[in-house]
């Protein structure tokens, strides 16, 4: 008797113990939810999830696919900043997200405008369960620029671009490790110059090749270079087998 009781009492210990896990889990994902947006934004305000929106955005960087297009998401996520009842604006490393955080006094209209205009970009506002993780997921601070933030992946990717067209020059000509070194890091320094500055790409006015490269080419590896330019900055199946 005493055993059944014992193992009765240990059931219901053991389904407490579950219940009270699944409320401890329940009550983390509402406080991630409702949290003051500190977290992401550095100010004391309080934000909650209601004043937060999310949209799916195709801002994929061609170049390097596994980060957002600094280039294409800065001028939207500036330009949001400016709409009236719009705090800040964010976009995901990836380039698939835009959360925009609102301000405090926005209304419905002045919201649905500002969505409106984005479905002009192709953005598609989130809902239900995907949009709730995409907020979790943005106010937990990781992986989310703001504005001119998005500099940052720009940086990223003229590193990966430099990278990518040095190496097809060397599968055309032989390069030391120096001369290599400096290429990459001549072609990265005037590639980030063109894509955080006026110009939208690295392609937009074109890359002076004999300046940026001269000091380390001879005439027929600048002419390598600029062939390995002329294929563009998305990786190539060739790209593969060179590295």
């Amino acid at each position: 008797m005493v055993s059944s009781r014992c193992r009765r009492k240990a059931d219901t210990l053991t389904r407490n113990d579950k219940n009270v896990k699944t409320n401890i889990i329940a009550v983390f994902v509402s406080a991630l939810l409702y949290a003051p947006l500190a977290i992401a934004t550095g100010n004391a305000a309080t934000v909650t999830a209601d004043r937060i929106s999310v949209f799916k955005v195709p801002l994929v960087c061609p170049a390097a696919p596994q980060i957002g297009c600094g280039s294409a998401s800065k001028p939207i996520l500036l330009d949001l900043e400016k709409q009236p009842g719009v705090l800040e604006a964010w976009l995901n490393r990836a380039g698939t997200r835009i959360a925009i955080v609102w301000k405090s006094e926005s209304d419905p209209e002045t919201r649905g405008k500002v969505a409106a205009d984005l479905k002009e970009d192709r953005a598609s506002e989130l809902e239900g369960k995907l949009r709730d993780e995409t907020v979790v997921d943005f106010l937990s601070g990781k992986g989310w620029y703001r504005g001119a933030d998005v500099d940052r992946l720009s940086e990223e990717e003229a590193v990966i671009i430099a990278a990518r067209w040095v190496r097809r020059v060397q599968t055309k000509t032989t390069l030391s490790k120096d001369k290599a070194e400096g290429l990459q890091a001549a072609l990265t320094y005037a590639l980030r110059k063109m894509l955080i500055g006026k110009d939208e790409g690295p392609n937009r006015k074109g890359l002076a090749v004999e300046e940026v490269a001269g000091k380390y080419l001879d005439s027929a590896q600048v002419n390598a270079l600029q062939d390995a330019i002329n294929e563009g900055v998305r990786p190539l199946p060739s790209d593969e087998t060179a590295n």
